[in-house]
């Protein structure tokens, strides 16, 4: 038994919260097999706010662990560690489940989701909520498709976008061209980020293709600022957290690796060659935020 992992367990059972770093739970540099045990026991009979910490500690442990961290990806490939939220995180329908299952969501890159697919289906059949519609939307189990075919039967379901979302990334044609469509017929860069978003999050090969075309667009938001003028954020960013989604594991893809011109042309490199981009009209002048000055009153 681990000392340490007992005393985490404690605490959450008293109410505290887990504050990180991870501490005493690593052994030359990997999970502590014996504090993992203690972990997931904790995680199949907790209450939910000892299941929620819990879920964040060994989020924690696996970020720790990875190489990635040190090179500005936020990703969780620890197969252990996936299947720990995977199996007894999702086993309450409670804030652990919604926890774990955002976890696995935003930080596990698509492929390691696939030994634990049968969970999350089980887990979206037995007590359906967004997030786990999500999930499985990253996830692409043949076999969730036919649960989110059933719910689309219930009002509750038929007229989220979410459930939309999980349809195309399950292989419903139609669902997929009108959220490709939302993108290729958005001429504001409001109307772009919240397109490209919806895209992130199907993860089609379809719609993958298309963010990697949309590192290119020129298009901004505005976005709070104290300067005189609008101040802007560049699309491209949204674009690149809608493909870091996916690839969690590719660093180039983060913004804030994004410093300089050359670090979009790396993020543009991984696109063409991961998803067949072949960029021909030259990028827009660099741009993350910036400001537009306010036009001159006429006199």
């Amino acid at each position: 038994m681990s000392r340490v992992a007992q005393e985490y367990v404690k605490a959450f059972e008293r109410g505290d919260d887990f504050a990180p770093p991870a501490r005493g739970v690593l052994v030359d540099g990997q999970p502590d097999a014996a504090a993992l045990a203690v972990l997931g026991g904790a995680l199949e009979v907790g209450s939910p706010q000892v299941r929620d910490n819990v879920v964040k500690l060994l989020v924690e442990i696996g970020r720790a662990v990875d190489p990635l961290t040190a090179k500005g990806a936020d990703v969780l490939r620890d197969p252990t560690l996936i299947a720990l939220l995977a199996g007894p995180g999702l086993a309450k329908p409670d804030l652990g489940r919604e926890t774990a299952m955002e976890f696995l969501r935003k930080l596990v890159p698509p492929a390691q989701l696939a030994p634990v697919a049968a969970s999350l289906v089980r887990t979206l059949a037995a007590g359906p909520t967004e997030e786990a519609l999500l999930l499985v939307a990253k996830a692409k189990p043949a076999a969730a498709r036919a649960v989110v075919e059933r719910l689309m039967k219930e009002p509750r379901w038929q007229n989220l976008r979410t459930s939309r979302i999980a349809l195309a990334a399950l292989g419903s044609r139609s669902d997929e061209d009108a959220l490709l469509a939302a993108a290729d017929a958005a001429t504001t860069g409001t109307a772009l980020a919240d397109a490209v978003g919806s895209l992130g999050l199907m993860g089609t090969p379809r719609s993958l293709k298309k963010l990697g075309e949309l590192l290119r667009t020129p298009l901004t938001v505005d976005v709070s600022g104290h300067m005189p003028g609008r101040s802007v954020k560049s699309v491209r960013l949204d674009v690149l957290k809608a493909l870091l989604y996916n690839f969690p594991e590719q660093p180039a893809l983060y913004p804030n690796n994004i410093n300089e011109d050359r670090d979009y042309r790396t993020a543009e490199q991984f696109c063409a060659a991961a998803l067949g981009i072949l960029y021909k009209d030259p990028p827009p002048p660099y741009l993350k935020y910036g400001n537009v000055p306010p036009e001159p009153v006429p006199r």
